[in-house]
């Protein structure tokens, strides 16, 4: 996918990884041990984030893009994000498509006069 001259890439994913850290960093959150190894229960394979939860970030990133972003269908991933590199893998070039889309290129704008100006034929 070719990036978009415009897309503020770095900005957005410091806001990502930074959103990301107060989150699961809180004193509230519990630490979970591996259930694989502590022979834990269902609820000890939570993601991280759940999806639910990554919703929040469009708060974040927003001001950033210059638009709103309108429900979640296809940035944020059902099920959640089990840690900081899935959840900014998948969400940067999905916010990265909905900005292009906001926002073409300048060579598939239209070439029209600018400004009210006409061309006349003399």
């Amino acid at each position: 996918m070719a990036t978009h001259p415009l897309f503020p890439g770095a900005e957005i994913e410091k806001k990502l990884r930074s959103w990301w850290q107060r989150k699961t960093e809180s004193p509230l959150r519990r630490s979970v041990p591996d259930p694989r190894k502590s022979g834990g229960n269902v609820f000890d394979i939570l993601p991280e984030v759940s999806s639910t939860e990554g919703v929040e970030v469009f708060l974040e990133v927003e001001p950033s893009l210059g638009f709103k972003l309108k429900g979640s269908g296809g940035i944020i991933k059902p099920g959640g994000y089990r840690n900081c590199d899935e959840f900014v893998q998948h969400i940067l070039p999905r916010l990265e498509a909905m900005f292009s889309e906001n926002n073409p290129p300048a060579d598939k704008v239209s070439a029209q006069p600018s400004g009210g100006a006409r061309a006349h034929a003399s």
